[in-house]
């Protein structure tokens, strides 16, 4: 049985030496005396991601590919639905062992592709702005319109990020807001309706480069409340507790903008796990992919949050323990930077904070994972706007017709 790992998009390989899923296999292969997990590294051979992939989506067309495929934040769920992958649920579904009350399952639907499942994400992080502006305060999410009226409140010596610049702004609303503008399973599209000109709209009004004459930084600009938006990566249970430091106060995780739906988005940490369409092992396939859901790999992730509740809950609650030293000190579990300055210790988590991130992450019901190839094609269209002068309705239809043309044929 062989699982194939590829180099992803960020540098670095999804299965580093002695990652926690290579122990994994070699626990499996331990275990196992009939089949045992052969890893097949697709960039021996090919030098970038993407043509390790073709080459993958050709063998499994021809029945004799990789029978699982580690994707990691590669993964595409337009590659995952042109029919090279096995869906997941009903194994999920005929699994007696299997509990949903023992996960968050939320975070396992947000992968989805219509109805199909065809990834396992054991491990996650958040992606989210935060934000304390009194007009997005107490809201659960925001829609661009939203997102604009707020910015239009603000004062001279506020931003809405630092580094905003034409296509930094397009680029960080598009990155998470995509699943607005788009149906994976049915390979359609929406970029050139109202809500997605609202962006273009609202980006253009920035400038075209960055002219950085403010003399504070970054972390004062937050500090003193002057950035509208606080981007945040939750990748472990003391981001929430970090946030709240630099902040001042427990803010609202608005999330990105979307149309309808919460703005805060399961992203992979690392690890996106599926079972090819023409393996002949599926079964011992699930049985491998089936226990990272098990508390054993789930209590030594290392990378992002687990998805197992129990696993979770120690985690916080280890959290909230405050450590010493044998000299009475306390034991700071987690330092907090910005470039040239001063760190910050975080030496435990409060109870609020605990529930702060358990009510984000119960109410998540989209991913942000990103096409690259589609992503791109939005980030070179968008400069008939920002470099050309085009106008947006323009801009927009150019969008809409060549990312069409790259789903219809990537389908």
């Amino acid at each position: 049985m062989t699982l194939a790992v590829f180099k992803n998009e960020f540098g670095g390989n999804t299965l580093p030496e002695r990652s926690s899923l290579l122990q994994w296999v070699e626990l499996y292969n331990e275990n196992h005396s009939d089949v045992k997990i052969e890893i097949v590294n697709y960039l021996e051979n090919y030098s970038t991601p993407y043509e390790a992939l073709n080459q993958i989506k050709m063998e499994i067309s021809a029945g004799n590919g990789p029978d699982m495929i580690n994707f990691g934040r590669q993964y595409s769920p337009l590659d995952a639905s042109s029919g090279i992958m096995a869906d997941l649920y009903p194994f999920l579904q005929n699994d007696k062992s299997f509990n949903k009350q023992d996960f968050y399952y939320n975070i396992l639907k947000a992968f989805e592709v219509g109805d199909s499942l065809y990834v396992l994400v054991p491990n996650y992080t958040i992606e989210s702005y935060a934000t304390t502006n009194k007009e997005l305060v107490g809201l659960e999410s925001m829609d661009i319109r939203q997102l604009v009226d707020a910015y239009n409140t603000l004062d001279e010596e506020s931003i809405l990020f630092p580094g905003e610049t034409k296509k930094t702004v397009f680029g960080m609303i598009c990155y998470g807001s995509l699943e607005n503008y788009l149906d994976w399973d049915k390979g359609t599209c929406y970029f050139n309706g109202e809500s997605f000109k609202e962006i273009l709209h609202f980006a253009n009004q920035f400038p075209l480069n960055l002219n950085w004459e403010n003399d504070d930084s970054a972390k004062n600009i937050f500090m003193e409340g002057n950035a509208l938006l606080y981007p945040v990566s939750i990748d472990s249970v003391y981001e929430i507790t970090r946030t709240r430091m630099l902040l001042g106060e427990t803010p609202t995780y608005i999330g990105y903008p979307f149309d309808s739906g919460y703005g805060n988005m399961a992203a992979i940490s690392d690890l996106a796990l599926g079972i090819s369409s023409t393996s002949q092992n599926k079964e011992e396939a699930w049985e491998f992919l089936r226990s990272l859901l098990d508390s054993g790999f789930q209590d030594s992730i290392k990378n992002g949050l687990p998805i197992r509740v129990s696993s979770l809950e120690q985690r916080l609650e280890d959290a909230m323990q405050v450590e010493y030293d044998e000299n009475g000190e306390k034991v700071a579990k987690e330092v907090s930077r910005f470039a040239d300055e001063e760190p910050d210790y975080i030496y435990e988590i409060s109870a609020e904070d605990a529930e702060a991130l358990k009510s984000i992450l119960y109410k998540i019901e989209h991913n942000a994972t990103v096409d690259r190839n589609l992503y791109n094609i939005l980030l070179e269209e968008v400069d008939y706007l920002f470099n050309d002068g085009r106008n947006v309705d323009d801009v927009a239809d150019i969008i809409q017709n060549r990312a069409s043309v790259y789903i219809s044929e990537s389908k």
